[in-house]
């Protein structure tokens, strides 16, 4: 069986976290906002599961208390929770402190948004404490467009520890950087932080004509395709004759099956 692990560090260079546990918040120091607690030995490693759902990797935890559902997705790679303005928003009394707009691809797709008082979020392993967060209001619909979970986490919500992402058995691990040892039969990527705040990754791709183009593509677990060229500006990469096209927000999306996949 073939496994597919993806482990990445999002640590910033030369600062290096303990995540010990330990009863004092307050010593704790992130990398990102607020603080957390390990719960468990620190030997042990911390577990968060997931489902898929949609394509994305969804989890259940509480939310001040509350049972709630984050999905994982890139985003614009906020610092903030980001919620969709489901019933959870009445439960947590999340009334706006400043509004702002999300922008869109276009002035028209502009929606609003407002940050409210910071938030906990408990998982079984692991309690983040002081988190912000913006609230879509639910007229807003994201709730009906993504069903089944009440928000979403950026992928680097976890940025305090080596993440490893297990899509086979369906866990987080969040791993000590100080005691991480990679044991697995993984491939090493060269992973860049790009301008726009994401991760990439090289890749090279051969049509079905024998074109090759090599180039460098973003990592997004909230993605839906294993493969996706969305921008396509700078090697203007033609459909296959036999892909399938498909209306996509004003413009059109093909989709065509990948033969084979090579790691390095």
């Amino acid at each position: 069986m073939k496994i597919l692990k993806l482990i990445f560090s999002l640590l910033i260079i030369g600062t290096i976290l303990n995540a010990q546990n330990t009863s004092n918040i307050d010593t704790l120091l992130t990398l990102g906002p607020g603080s957390y607690e390990v719960l468990i030995s620190e030997n042990d490693i911390i577990k968060v599961p997931f489902k898929m759902h949609n394509g994305k990797p969804l989890m259940e935890l509480e939310i001040n208390g509350e049972k709630a559902t984050l999905m994982i997705d890139n985003g614009i790679l906020w610092n903030q929770v980001w919620l969709f303005g489901s019933p959870l928003i009445k439960k947590l009394t999340l009334n706006p402190v400043i509004k702002d707009s999300m922008a869109g691809n276009s002035a028209e797709n502009s929606t609003s948004l407002y940050s409210s008082n910071n938030l906990k979020l408990n998982f079984k392993h692991i309690i983040f404490y002081e988190q912000p967060v913006l609230v879509s209001p639910s007229v807003a619909g994201y709730a009906k467009m993504f069903p089944g979970a009440d928000g979403q986490l950026c992928n680097t919500f976890f940025k305090h520890f080596i993440v490893e992402f297990d899509f086979i058995q369906n866990e987080i691990f969040l791993h000590n950087p100080q005691k991480f040892n990679y044991k697995g039969n993984g491939s090493i990527l060269d992973m860049q932080l790009t301008e726009t705040g994401t991760y990439s990754v090289p890749f090279e791709i051969t049509m079905k004509d024998g074109t090759v183009y090599k180039d460098r593509v973003d990592i997004d677990l909230g993605g839906i395709y294993s493969f996706k060229i969305a921008l396509n500006k700078n090697h203007d990469i033609q459909p296959p004759s036999d892909a399938q096209s498909y209306l996509f927000f004003g413009g059109t999306e093909y989709k065509a099956k990948i033969e084979n996949i090579n790691r390095p």
